[in-house]
């Protein structure tokens, strides 16, 4: 039998691969450890901003701390990632001669993950936790 043009079924047939092949297109990525990696790299930006307003005596000193959705760092704000939120009020001061040890902790309420941001006493080192 000759026969000119395409069945139905071998058009369905082509449309479902198709779409099998566009689903990671069009399902949303978790870039929730990118979001936490532009979060830190932002941090470390408005942290060393901060750290030279104190060391140029243009400020005494600055406060971090969590509060909500966002990092307040001084007068700069940062952005949490969809889902997070300061899971305590801690408030660390930044002077020039002294930093207040403390820890700063970060809920992703959807997963109920933690994230911390540790401060050690003396010279500001800090490090992000997860």
């Amino acid at each position: 039998m000759n026969r000119k043009g395409v069945t139905l079924f071998e058009t369905m047939v082509v449309l479902s691969v198709c779409l099998v092949l566009s689903i990671p297109v069009i399902l949303p990525k978790d870039d929730n450890n990118q979001d936490w990696q532009n979060v830190k790299q932002e941090f470390a930006q408005k942290y060393i901003k901060e750290q030279q307003k104190v060391v140029l005596g243009k400020e005494l000193n600055f406060n971090i701390y969590g509060y909500k959705n966002t990092i307040i760092i001084g007068s700069e704000k940062i952005k949490l990632p969809r889902g997070w939120f300061a899971g305590n009020y801690v408030h660390i001061n930044w002077r020039s001669t002294t930093v207040t040890a403390d820890t700063i902790s970060f809920v992703n309420r959807n997963t109920n993950k933690h994230i911390l941001l540790i401060f050690q006493l003396g010279g500001g080192m800090y490090r992000f936790t997860t």
